[in-house]
């Protein structure tokens, strides 16, 4: 039995964003991980048909992973809203380097990150 890269590459993917998307959701201050539109269609359209394609698992909202080719290393774009009264640079640090805490036991290629804060509610 051989293996897939592709669906290795997706498994860790997957892996990647959720571990992301968990350190985030942590740290003091962050409201909630904020989906983007192509989120927001995704779940529209899902919610109408039927998923032909099982893959390792959902897309985790607010966090986008891809690889680039060259390197191999991942990169990790997360959207957050902050509660209001926290500073948008304080959090922001935290989140990345709790991100960059959390991915470094989910993969052994180097991970950046990016965070960007979308609102504060």
């Amino acid at each position: 039995m051989t293996a897939d890269p592709l669906m290795d590459r997706e498994r860790d993917r997957y892996r990647l964003a959720e571990a992301a998307a968990e350190a985030a959701e942590g740290v003091p201050g962050v409201a909630f991980l904020r989906p983007g539109v192509v989120d927001l269609l995704r779940t529209r359209v899902a919610d109408r048909a039927p998923r032909l394609a099982t893959g390792p698992g959902p897309r985790t909202q607010g966090v986008r992973v891809s690889r680039d080719g060259t390197t191999g290393t991942w990169h990790i774009d997360i959207r957050l809203v902050l509660h209001r009264g926290h500073r948008a640079l304080d959090v922001t640090r935290a989140v990345h380097t709790a991100t960059l805490a959390a991915t470094r036991a989910e993969s052994s290629v180097p991970v950046r990150v990016t965070v960007t804060v979308t609102g504060v509610v």
